[in-house]
């Protein structure tokens, strides 16, 4: 068993394969959780499973259940933990949890997600805990009703990291490993041979490439690493006049002291540049690119984390 934030695109790739699947989802804690409500499962009748409710302790139970769910053909809550029919399964934190199996709506809800993503646009899931039923759906819910479970599936998280040489390979590479979806663009070819052989997406880009083309939703965070920094104006310009939910660049105070003024002197942008985070990343001390890399994620983890409910 696998962990994936998003399990819809390896629920989709069962599917192709001729499983039958459930959807299984955190619903309701009685105490604390490792997990937050809404986290997922994916489960294919063969037992294969992706995603994570508990944090390990309950995963095997639960993907046993989900596999029964699918034999019998039944939605179902089941509780977990303290207060559960389980004996068995003990949460070490002693808290209760209630689990949504889904079964029935699957494909529906699979398909619905996927083709919203491929537009950089929320789904939006409601389960109706009293009769055990859900509905997918583009736009989101009006009816707050208690009995409702609202799930919001988000597009994935992406970065668009502009820079060259190991900064470049340090950053993407760790980037995918901590399950971000890494856009790498740079002039340098070499670079993005190495990260297309690791799954990386590249762009090769000119000094005149018109950056203002790219798509910086607010979904996304731009990183700029370059430490030529003369192509880094045309980059933050085309950031500032996005919805880019973080902007970061590489350098030093007086780099970046700098790096504002010539954004003073550019055409005036839709935010202020003083949003850029620069220095770039948390002050942890780092000194190679993979400590630069994981001050970074983590800054970019902390902006994110302090806007969820």
């Amino acid at each position: 068993m696998s962990f994936e934030e998003n399990v819809i695109p390896t629920l989709r790739r069962y599917l192709d394969e001729g499983e039958t699947v459930a959807l299984v989802m955190l619903v309701g804690v009685d105490g604390s959780s490792p997990r937050p409500l809404g986290s997922q499962i994916g489960v294919a009748q063969s037992g294969r499973a992706v995603g994570m409710i508990t944090g390990g302790c309950a995963e095997k139970a639960i993907v046993a259940q989900a596999v029964q769910c699918m034999e019998q053909g039944e939605n179902k809550i089941v509780r977990f933990g303290e207060g559960s029919p389980f004996l068995d399964v003990v949460l070490p934190c002693g808290s209760g949890i209630d689990v949504y199996f889904e079964v029935h709506n699957c494909s529906e809800v699979v398909e619905t997600v996927l083709a919203q993503h491929a537009k950089r646009q929320p789904a939006f899931l409601a389960i109706d805990l009293s009769t055990l039923t859900s509905t997918i759906s583009p736009t989101p819910f009006t009816d707050q009703a208690a009995n409702l479970f609202i799930k919001t599936y988000e597009p994935d998280y992406q970065i668009y990291v502009f820079g060259e040489g190991e900064n470049l390979l340090a950053f993407s590479s760790i980037a995918k490993a901590a399950g971000f979806l890494v856009r790498a663009v740079s002039p340098d070819e070499e670079a993005l041979k190495h990260l297309k052989a690791i799954g990386v997406e590249g762009l090769h880009v000119h000094q005149s490439y018109d950056f203002a083309s790219l798509v910086f939703d607010e979904h996304t965070a731009v990183v700029t690493l370059f430490h030529e920094h003369d192509w880094e104006t045309s980059i933050l310009v085309a950031a500032l006049n996005s919805k880019a939910h973080y902007i970061g660049a590489l350098g030093s105070r007086a780099t970046h002291r700098q790096r504002l003024e010539q954004l003073a002197a550019a055409k005036p942008t839709r935010r202020k540049a003083e949003t850029i985070r620069g220095p770039v990343g948390l002050k942890i001390g780092a000194q190679n690119p993979n400590e630069i890399a994981v001050s970074i994620l983590a800054e970019i983890t902390e902006a994110r984390r302090a806007e969820s409910p």
